[in-house]
Order: C-alpha cells, then sequence, then structure tokens
C-alpha cells in the first residue's frame, strides 16, 4: 500500500483526470469511493486504518499534523482503544471544520512532526497528552498514559512538561494520573 491509495480530487484533477472519470470511478460499484469531502480511496474496499489516517490528512491540508491515539497507534503503540475519530491538529490560521471521523483542533502550538507511513505524527508526548485531555474514563485515562510510558516513548516527568507547556484546559484528571506513574524514591 502507498501514499498513492488516497488522493485528493484536486490533485487527481491536476494530473489531468478528467472530472467525469472521476465521478464514473465513484458510483455505487465503482472502482474508488470518496471518503471525505475532497478525497477519494483509489479502492472499492473498506479503508484501513492507515487509509483512513490518509484522509483524514488529505482532507485537513498542508502543515496538518495527526494527534492522538491515531498518531500512537501509527507509532506503534498496541492496546489502546480506538474510538474511530482521528484527531488532527491545524494551523491555528486555517478554518477547516471537522467532518465524520475527523476531529480538527486549531493550534498556535503545532508539533513538529514525527514521519511514519506517509504521515506527518505529533510526538509521542504530544499525542498521548492530546488523548488525556478527552478521555473522561479515569481507567482508560492511565491505561493510555501508562501505555505510553511503559513502552519507552517518554517518561510521566515528560508528560508532566508537556502539560505545563499547553494549555491548562482538561489537564486536571491527566496531571492526577500522571503523578501515579511517577517512580517513588
Amino acid at each position: 500500500m502507498t501514499s498513492e491509495d488516497v488522493m485528493r480530487v484536486g490533485d487527481l484533477r491536476a494530473a489531468g483526470v478528467p472530472n467525469h472519470v472521476i465521478e464514473a470511478r465513484c458510483r455505487p460499484g465503482g472502482r474508488w469511493q470518496r471518503v471525505l469531502p475532497g478525497v477519494l480511496l483509489l479502492s472499492p474496499d473498506p479503508p484501513t486504518d492507515l487509509q483512513r489516517w490518509r484522509a483524514a490528512q488529505a482532507y485537513a491540508g498542508p502543515g496538518s499534523v495527526i494527534t492522538g491515539v491515531a498518531a500512537l497507534r501509527a507509532q506503534g503503540v498496541r492496546g489502546l482503544p480506538d474510538s474511530g475519530r482521528v484527531h488532527v491538529l491545524q494551523p491555528e490560521s486555517q478554518r477547516l471544520t471537522g467532518y465524520d471521523y475527523v476531529f480538527l483542533e486549531r493550534t498556535t502550538r503545532l508539533p513538529h512532526p514525527v514521519h511514519r507511513h506517509g504521515l506527518s505524527l505529533a510526538p509521542a508526548p504530544r499525542a498521548v497528552l492530546d488523548a488525556a485531555r478527552r478521555e473522561p474514563n479515569p481507567l482508560r485515562l492511565h491505561h493510555l498514559l501508562a501505555a505510553v510510558v511503559r513502552a519507552g516513548l517518554c517518561t510521566a516527568q515528560v508528560l508532566l512538561t508537556e502539560l505545563d507547556a499547553g494549555s491548562r484546559r482538561g489537564t486536571a484528571a491527566p496531571r492526577a494520573t500522571l503523578r501515579t506513574l511517577l517512580p517513588t524514591t
């Protein structure tokens, strides 16, 4: 599978694919499918997680960064619950809104991305904290934070430092959970 399995309609048009060909291939039973506005999957099969992530990033546009559980899973963290949503950070100047399974968040603190599988991903500390801020269940929150620490992607102290650098919104529960993950002296 390549990153060419997901394409923006505009990119296909720019490559010389006529509108009538795109429309014909996207009809029911066709070889392609529309997965998000302006984004096609060049296959009739249901999209894989990786294809859904690529489609979300194509929809969000240049400069976007996938974060949260999707970013962690793309970086190899296993056993995390998947809500089916893809959380994507976009530069504050963009005004695109989320759609279907894509949750878009504008930020002034766009992280320097990690690149895997043709995707721009938030580094593990940022990705896990973006997910943790929105996790209402205390057990799932603990599992989420502990999974990243156990995987060796960062320490609880690094996560607390990252929390201090960002917005205070939604940080009380992650802070309390992280304190339980700090090594005892």
